[in-house]
């Protein structure tokens, strides 16, 4: 009997000791896990087949493969990470219709979210409210204007700045769009944007000061005057929206993250924006021939009342570019699905960075293990998975 109790008491200590042990475990220790999700299919993606869903799924769980190789994914500790997949008919920056357009190509976007864990209520869940984030997308051209305001929109399209080249992202062409980094992977030597020309502006211009008037786009064009109210908004937003879809893990509730580029705010009378439109039609008058095909070149303004753009004039090299995304960039020879192009994008959580290759972020566990996927991730894996183009 005293035998029987003393082995007892034994395995009780033994049992006790290991649940102490488990409990004494750091939240940074803590084994995690990685998941993939897919958002259903919209109906934009109806004209793709069944059989092209399911390439470009496989695709992003392909990439999804490529990041958790790398040494910090295997497994995580301390935090969780989510894959979340989402498929889109067309590209938000393409309004082109009509039979003398390319045709538009489904894209898709793979957001990387990590949250690391975190004691709540006597229980450890991954926190994904502020998570530290990468977007991996492909074939959207827009994501490579992402940040950038629109300096107008015609019925041909955007009129953006021209991004600014920002080096490489470990052999990665990247550009700087408004302090946040955008990295871009292509085997295609066409060109991504296309020059928007001096006339194209001007006309756009003129466009948007007529329709701040109350005046038809007819009217507007031909720089006819209307009496409107004293006090109106030139150069009304024009929101392109971005968004991206999350889950918590708390109560599985789906949500929806949005933000969007904003033109300029800048409050002016009728009678201002009366002068301006004259102006504007005056300048595109005066234009040679020569002149109307010259690239328009801007100074941008910014201040608390919003942005203003200045067209500079035909001999100026300062300012920036304007310039339109060029959707015949991707080869129609190819099935829809091809992967021609991939952007990737960063947010680090708390003092809040978009750039791996800058100081000040904040270093806490999820941005420390979103720099060593970026640092040991096989980046030209993910270029192989890229289809050449032909010139």
């Amino acid at each position: 009997m005293r035998a029987l109790l003393c082995a007892l008491l034994i395995t009780l200590i033994f049992t006790a000791s290991n649940v102490s042990a488990e409990e004494a475990i750091p939240l940074s220790e803590q084994v995690g896990k990685w998941t993939f999700s897919m958002n259903e299919p919209g109906p934009d993606l109806n004209k793709l087949s069944s059989a092209g869903r399911t390439k470009i799924r496989k695709g992003l769980q392909e990439i999804a493969a490529i990041v958790t190789s790398t040494p910090v994914m295997t497994p995580p500790k301390g935090y969780e990470a989510r894959f979340w997949g989402s498929i889109a008919g067309k590209d938000r920056y393409d309004i082109c219709s009509g039979k003398s357009c390319p045709p538009s190509r489904p894209n898709a976007v793979l957001a990387l979210m990590i949250g690391r864990y975190e004691e709540k209520e006597g229980k450890r869940r991954a926190a994904f409210n502020t998570p530290s984030t990468m977007d991996i997308s492909v074939n959207n051209l827009g994501h490579v204007f992402a940040h950038l305001p629109v300096v107008y929109k015609d019925s041909s399209g955007f009129l953006l700045p021209e991004p600014q080249r920002d080096g490489e992202r470990l052999g990665m062409p990247a550009y700087l769009n408004s302090g946040h980094a955008v990295a871009v992977l292509t085997r295609n030597s066409k060109p991504l944007w296309l020059p928007v020309s001096r006339e194209r502006y001007l006309k756009a211009a003129i466009e948007a000061t007529g329709k701040d008037l109350g005046l038809p786009s007819a009217l507007a064009k031909k720089g006819k005057k209307k009496k409107t109210e004293a006090k109106i908004q030139s150069g009304n937003p024009i929101l392109v929206d971005e968004t991206r879809t999350w889950v918590d893990p708390e109560n599985e509730k789906e949500f929806i993250e949005k933000s969007r580029s904003l033109a300029n705010e800048i409050k002016e009378s009728a009678e201002q924006l009366q002068e301006r439109m004259k102006q504007l039609q005056s300048e595109l008058d005066a234009l040679a021939p020569e002149q109307r095909k010259m690239q328009a070149r801007v100074e941008i303004k910014s201040s608390e009342d919003g942005t203003e753009y200045t067209l500079l004039p035909v001999d100026s090299s300062s300012g920036v570019a304007v310039v339109t995304p060029n959707f015949g960039f991707f080869n129609q020879k190819l099935a829809p699905d091809t992967v021609q192009l991939v952007v990737v994008q960063w947010k680090f959580d708390g003092n809040t960075v978009f750039d791996p290759e800058k100081t000040g972020i904040t270093r806490n566990l999820n941005n420390n293990a979103l720099l060593d996927i970026y640092k040991t991730m096989d980046w030209q894996k993910l270029l192989s998975k890229i289809t050449r183009t032909a010139p």
